[in-house]
């Protein structure tokens, strides 16, 4: 779930960490930052400017100058980059200042990125490895077990001045003489940079309008970070690694077109590890566990034409999909609270605190051992090996592998398919809920082999797939009515005798809401099943018979 909410005016705030309802108001300490940075021809000129402006309505006094000795730090693989964070370390006095910042494209000259600092005893990798404040917390979460290094070194002269109007104080002027020593030479930087609270943009956009003109100011489109890593060399990694072709075409053989499916999943899997372990956006690992779980449906599609090794790695990413799984099935849960306190008077809505305790206390527990597992050597294994087997891609000398997958796809589907009429044609309204759970299950199996093989089908595939979508989601909808009543009944059974009577009646009312949604669904039921039985599925599999005849003769 983001914090970060737009505005109908278009300007954008930080609302605080969020973990289900417990939100953290903003604080000085974790903020956004809004900034225009410009190159400039030179720093004194700009200086003397400033000391003299005297623009209507402004006011400028000149400030401190500062020494500032920044260190950046990442690890090996990159992990705070891929993160889209940067680490800084800033000596100051006798201590230390660690500051974590949000990675953000410039507009215009300016920035606005999240911010987050924490004072620590000591200017040293080892004492950040120490730090126990926001930015060690956000530290630990995205690399895990790996060490920090030392990236390059970013050292400033910094002259400042205090903009203010009538209204009091604007923001902070900054005239930055930067030098980024690598090897035996040194990097020059010239900014001049303007940072003011979110919410005092549209008081200072007129005077930074006239500064850019009257200093000569060019915007940048590269930060400090980003000009000392061209400066010093070096190639972050992406958030995913390449892993190979990606595209699906009708020509390939099944092999190929089974490895261009798991490496998309798979860079999909890997691009939201890092949100996965901040734990701040739930999308990230929603988008994860989803990864997984197509990753594992196509493991088994194709099983027959990829080589016996990816079964070994199917087994493990049912690990890891599990274990992303539990923590989700908790972050829902605790979504879902807003709706259940929906319909209920103040004091029924206020006795569901302990609900939402409990399972915000089962959350942090999951992302715990979530955060375990993908620390681990194990995970580290898994990754490593699927990497390298999607890399190499499919064995030429698996002849099951080589045939065309226009030959392999029909079957595929089909055999979904007749599986899905099993399981659904006895289901009637009265069927216990376990049979619809066990038809959903085989709906986005049949789904997901639609999404694989759907591209080279086009628009009979495509029109199929929506009946099929129209299933699925009031399945969906069933499903997670029955584990709200679970979930509820469970921690009723469990818990009972430490909640309050208040409490087991709100969750008795929100039980009997989710029985008559469920009743309401199965209801539905026929008017979604009955169409995947027309003419959409005859078209689909009358165009794979066709294109299936045409390629085993060679056309």
């Amino acid at each position: 779930m983001s914090r970060w909410q737009k505005s109908p005016a278009g300007s954008v705030r930080y609302l605080g960490p969020s973990y289900h309802g417990f939100v953290s108001a903003p604080t000085p300490a974790d903020h956004l930052e809004v900034e225009w940075q410009f190159d400039a021809p030179g720093i004194e000129p700009v200086a003397v400017w400033l000391r003299a402006a005297a623009i209507p309505g402004y006011t400028v006094v000149t400030g401190k100058t500062k020494a500032l000795a920044d260190r950046y730090l990442d690890t090996d693989d990159w992990r705070m980059h891929r993160a889209r964070f940067t680490c800084r370390l800033r000596e100051k006095g006798d201590g230390a200042e660690l500051t974590i910042k949000g990675m953000a494209d410039a507009q215009g000259g300016m920035r606005s990125r999240r911010e987050v600092n924490e004072p620590i005893a000591h200017a040293t990798v080892e004492g950040v490895a120490a730090a126990n404040g926001p930015c060690g917390v956000m530290i630990r979460h995205i690399v895990g077990g790996r060490e920090l290094r030392e990236l390059f070194a970013v050292n400033t002269r910094r002259q400042t001045f205090d903009l203010s109007d009538e209204l009091g104080l604007v923001g902070e002027i900054a005239l930055d003489d930067t030098t980024i020593p690598h090897g035996g030479a040194t990097a020059h930087l010239a900014r001049v940079e303007v940072e003011v609270p979110a919410d005092c943009v549209d008081r200072a956009t007129r005077f930074v309008d006239v500064l850019v003109a009257a200093a000569n100011l060019v915007p940048v489109e590269t930060s400090k970070f980003e000009a000392a890593l061209l400066a010093t060399g070096q190639h972050p990694l992406p958030a995913a690694p390449q892993l190979g072709p990606t595209q699906v075409e009708a020509s390939m053989t099944a092999g190929q077109f089974a490895f261009a499916i798991l490496r998309k999943q798979f860079a999909t899997f890997l691009a939201n590890e890092a949100g996965t372990r901040l734990g701040e956006d739930s999308e990230a690992l929603h988008d994860m566990r989803v990864a997984a779980r197509r990753l594992r449906a196509a493991m088994s599609a194709f099983s027959t034409v990829l080589p016996a090794a990816m079964e070994r790695l199917r087994a493990e990413l049912g690990w890891v999909a599990a274990v992303l799984g539990d923590v989700r099935d908790l972050d829902v849960q605790l979504e879902r609270m807003t709706e259940w306190r929906e319909g209920l008077s103040a004091d029924q809505a206020s006795a569901l605190d302990a609900i939402e305790a409990i399972l915000h206390a089962r959350w942090l527990l999951g992302r715990k051992r979530m955060l375990v597992a993908l620390d681990s050597r194990r995970y580290e294994r898994f990754v490593e090996r699927f990497t390298a087997t999607l890399r190499r891609g499919p064995p030429r000398s698996f002849l099951p592998g080589q045939q065309p997958i226009l030959t392999i796809a029909p079957d595929l589907l089909r055999k979904r398919y007749r599986q899905l009429r099993k399981l659904g044609d006895p289901i009637r309204p009265p069927s216990p809920p376990e049979e619809y759970h066990i038809l959903r299950i085989a709906a986005k199996k049949l789904r997901y082999g639609l999404e694989f093989v759907g591209p080279i089908y086009g628009k009979p595939a495509i029109a199929f797939s929506a009946r099929v979508t129209a299933l699925q989601d009031v399945l969906g909808l069933h499903q997670d009515a029955e584990i709200a009543v679970d979930t509820l009944r469970e921690i009723a059974t469990g818990r009972g005798r430490r909640l309050s009577p208040q409490t087991i009646l709100a969750m008795g009312a929100i039980s009997e809401r989710y029985r008559i949604h469920g009743a309401q669904l199965r209801g539905q039921f026929p008017s979604v099943w009955k169409p995947l039985l027309g003419r959409d599925w005859t078209a689909l599999l009358k165009d794979m018979d066709a294109r299936e005849r045409r390629s085993r003769l060679g056309r």
